[in-house]
């Protein structure tokens, strides 16, 4: 899933490095949720730039942390890329030091504004002080992002990511319920025909051949069978188990199609992988190539 898009995928432009530690003595209150919450997700991004390494030493830390925040909203910054490329060189190895602080304000601005449109597309901006944000990058840059404890951090953001995920997982599955040809259950799984199969219904204690494409409720896809047989032609089919070798969900709805049959099928995250899994309603389409009893299929649990 899409858990950590707030974070900049910057890892492949650095190597290996470290960060002198600053005292950086201020007033700042976290009292609200959202000055909390946003103070830890604002060192979050600091702590993704300084783990990629590299020459993170050599870089302006001042104009890092101004131009992320001066680019916490929708200020077009693709000009950067090209900053941030003559900076490290084509493949990350040639760094230039006459670009140092250009560099540095743009990789500043990228990681602002990525973090600012992620929230806004996972509708979670109005819950964070974006003020506050930028106060946490820049206590994260030096290592002085200690006014919360580590534990406390990591349940804030995996609530923070359960509480995304079960808002647009809900609407994901409302929006679903109306479309023309929803067949809505009482459980709330939400399916659709695609195209009708001729053959047999599987049994709840099947074993089944599918070939499925996971999507979560952004309709970023997670998993995609036919796309890892082509990176991997020796992939055999994809058997499972639905008797105790699938989420909840697919045990469900899978004896409800046909062999031969194409569907799209949205779980709720409850039928999912639940607060394991982070709250995460999902949407699958699934292609129902064949069926088997019990065993004569799939031989182990899948990983799925």
């Amino acid at each position: 899933m899409k858990k950590w898009l707030f974070i900049a995928p910057l890892s492949l432009l650095f190597a290996c490095g470290s960060v002198e530690d600053k005292n950086v003595a201020e007033e700042v209150n976290l009292d609200e949720y959202s000055d909390r919450i946003g103070y830890v997700l604002g060192s979050l991004n600091a702590e993704s730039i300084l783990h990629s390494g590299g020459k993170m030493n050599e870089l302006n830390k001042e104009l890092l942390i101004e131009g992320f925040r001066t680019n916490l909203n929708d200020t077009d910054c693709s000009d950067c890329e090209d900053v941030i490329l003559g900076l490290f060189g084509a493949y990350g190895q040639d760094f230039d030091t006459t670009k140092i602080d250009a560099g540095s304000t743009c990789i500043g601005r990228l990681t602002g504004f990525r973090f600012y449109t992620d929230m806004i597309g996972m509708g979670s901006y109005e819950k964070i002080n974006m003020e506050m944000a930028a106060v946490g990058f820049k206590h994260g840059i030096y290592k002085s992002d200690t006014l919360i404890d580590e534990a406390e951090k990591r349940t804030m953001v995996q609530n923070f990511i359960a509480d995304i995920n079960s808002l647009n997982g809900e609407e994901m599955i409302n929006t679903a319920k109306k479309e023309p040809g929803a067949q809505v259950f009482d459980n709330g799984i939400v399916m659709f025909t695609l195209e009708e199969g001729k053959g047999a219904y599987p049994s709840p204690t099947d074993d089944v051949e599918v070939e499925y494409i996971l999507t979560n409720a952004f309709g970023d896809t997670i998993q995609n069978s036919y796309e890892m047989k082509k990176m991997n032609p020796d992939a055999g089919p994809v058997y499972l188990s639905l008797n105790g070798g699938v989420i909840a969900g697919w045990s469900f709805v899978i004896p409800k199609m046909r062999i031969g049959g194409k569907y799209r099928a949205y779980i709720p995250w409850e039928l999912a992988y639940g607060e394991q899994g982070g709250k995460e309603s999902l949407c699958f389409f699934i292609e129902l190539k064949g069926k088997g009893p019990e065993g004569s299929l799939a031989k182990k649990p899948p990983g799925m």
